[in-house]
């Protein structure tokens, strides 16, 4: 394979990696019920909301999310209303970013391994280098910018409106503080989620610069093994 056709690939496969990293605990935590419910138990949401109708509200939203099931109002305890029609509409706003997400999700990991096969070559030392710079690389930017973003979210309000503000222009996020939506997702649910999917996503990124490493280690070894082309099938 050509150096710049290499290059090209690991900078493309680079970018594709940071974003499955980045969205694969999203994927992961978005739809988890026992993520919530244990989100609700750390905010003390059931203070406000019974229970029952803080999962049946959860359930309502994975459905409607999922395009399973349009809303289904029922009587809540604590003389809460149902999500309104404003409420309704943001989070229909909310559904189409989250198709986006899972489209370019499963666009970028099908890329990813796509441009690990073309990457194959019968030199297997030259292939496990290769490898290790499209773990290790993408990896170790994304540590970078999580750091970054970490520090960025000690003042937490402001980044979470400023993210509304990008991706709901349209401004039909605000609603009161005794509204159900907020009393069910409070300000502190999504700090707490979005500190979880920091994590998760460093975690990982930690995992891919291991294996990357240890990769690479034994593309070294393979030429100190006295078989510096390493190609298959050589004894």
């Amino acid at each position: 394979m050509k150096k710049s056709l290499r290059k090209l690939i690991i900078a493309f496969g680079t970018l594709t990696i940071i974003i499955v990293i980045v969205f694969s605990p999203f994927l992961y935590y978005v739809f988890n019920l026992n993520f919530y419910t244990s989100l609700y138990e750390k905010n003390d949401v059931y203070k406000s909301i019974d229970r029952q109708d803080a999962i049946k509200l959860t359930e309502d939203l994975f459905n409607f999310f999922k395009y399973r099931q349009e809303f289904q109002p029922f009587i809540l305890k604590n003389n809460l209303p149902y999500f309104t029609n404003d409420e309704t509409s943001h989070l229909n706003d909310v559904r189409i970013i989250f198709n986006k997400i899972f489209l370019t999700y499963y666009i970028c990991l099908g890329l990813s391994v796509v441009f690990i096969i073309i990457l194959f070559e019968r030199n297997i030392r030259s292939y496990l280098k290769n490898i290790s710079l499209l773990l290790i690389l993408p990896s170790a930017i994304l540590i970078f910018l999580l750091i970054i973003l970490y520090f960025f979210s000690q003042n937490f309000i402001s980044l979470f409106d400023k993210f509304h503000l990008v991706f709901f222009p349209q401004g039909n996020f605000a609603f009161p503080e005794d509204s159900t939506m907020i009393t069910l997702l409070p300000l502190n649910f999504f700090y707490d989620f979005f500190i979880r999917l920091v994590t998760s996503s460093a975690i990982i990124s930690i995992v891919f610069i291991i294996v990357g490493v240890t990769l690479h280690t034994i593309s070294k070894k393979i030429y100190k093994d006295g078989n510096p082309g390493g190609n298959i099938g050589r004894i």
